[in-house]
Order: C-alpha cells, then sequence, then structure tokens
C-alpha cells in the first residue's frame, strides 16, 4: 500500500505533537493534563476525516482540494461558533 501525505495527515501530525507537548509540559494556569484533551479529540477527528476521504476520492490532487476545502470550512465553522 502506498501512503501518500494529504493535509488532513499533516493536520493530524500537528495535532498529536501538540497533544503531546500540552501532556509534558502544562501550563500553570491551564488544565493541567486535561488541557490536551481538544488536540486528541482534532486528531482523531482528522484521522477519521482522512481514511473517508481517500476511500471516496482516488485521485491525489483532487484528494487535496477536498480536503483543503473541508480545513478551510471546519475553521471558519470554528470561528462562527466561538463567535456566538
Amino acid at each position: 500500500m502506498k501512503t501518500k501525505l494529504t493535509p488532513l495527515n499533516i493536520l493530524t501530525s500537528a495535532f498529536f505533537v501538540a497533544a503531546i507537548y500540552s501532556l509534558l509540559f502544562p501550563k500553570s494556569g491551564d488544565w493541567g493534563q486535561m488541557g490536551s484533551m481538544p488536540f486528541w479529540i482534532f486528531a482523531l477527528f482528522a484521522f477519521i476525516s482522512d481514511l473517508i476521504f481517500r476511500t471516496y476520492v482516488k485521485e491525489i490532487k483532487r484528494i487535496w482540494i477536498v480536503e483543503m476545502a473541508f480545513i478551510i470550512f471546519a475553521g471558519v465553522l470554528v470561528i462562527l461558533v466561538q463567535k456566538i
């Protein structure tokens, strides 16, 4: 199986690194180790989304376009929810 790099794959790795960093170096005013929980949830969500997109979209160029659009849509949605 040939693995190809995709935007959600990169995002999953970044969330894993952030979660591990947050576990190892918790801030004093932060929730401590519970502060890493959103990173784990986002990493799992990005990983599952990547698997779903890889199943339904076969061309690597289209995967990049679809996943970038998904990331932008999710980011805008998060910003809009925070404003409410």
